[in-house]
This record gives C-alpha cells, structure tokens and sequence, in this order.
C-alpha cells in the first residue's frame, strides 16, 4: 500500500507526522519542485517522508489532499482517468460542491 499527501502546509506536516510516528513511508507533492521542499522541515519530520513531483504523487494507492479548496481543480488535472472512466466522470468526483 503506497501513500501521497499532497499540500504540504500544516494539515499536510500534521499527516506526515503521522506517518513519520507509525514508521510509515509517505511521499508528499506540492506544486513546487519536490527538491525545493524545505530539507529542515523534511528532517525534522523523519526519513521516511518521500518528496515526490504530483505526477507521481497522485500513482499512490491513497492520497490525501491537503490543500485549500480552491486549489483542487489543479491536483485534479493531475489525476489519471479514473478505473477506466472519462475525464468528465473524474472531473465530477472532484468538483466543487454547491
């Protein structure tokens, strides 16, 4: 089982703390470079943080997005088409709600 948080802002460092206390392996994306992730916070946080593009990111059997709301049509775009479904289903899973 491979995981993703993408956002790295305080809900995304709380998640990965997380991750880091269990001992589990967590690639985090931004839109940044993964290299300009901030290398103290990464080693503050534990060994097992994985900076990762957001292509590669959102290949995670889980993905946690952590990242304002107004931000998700972006991460979306990302996305590969779901199980075999159209982009226009995708797009539906993550649009915004009324």
């Amino acid at each position: 089982m491979s995981y993703a948080i993408i956002g790295f802002g305080k809900i995304g460092h709380a998640l990965a703390k997380a991750f880091a206390r269990k001992g589990i392996a967590v690639s985090v994306a931004t839109t940044r470079e993964p290299e300009k992730l901030c290398k103290p916070m990464r080693a503050a946080i534990g060994p097992k943080i994985l900076p990762k593009t957001l292509a590669e990111a959102v290949k995670a059997d889980i993905i946690f997005l952590a990242v304002r709301f107004e931000s998700h049509p972006d991460v979306a775009k990302a996305l590969p088409t779901l199980a075999g479904q159209d982009d226009r289903r995708r797009d539906q899973c993550l649009r915004r709600a009324p």
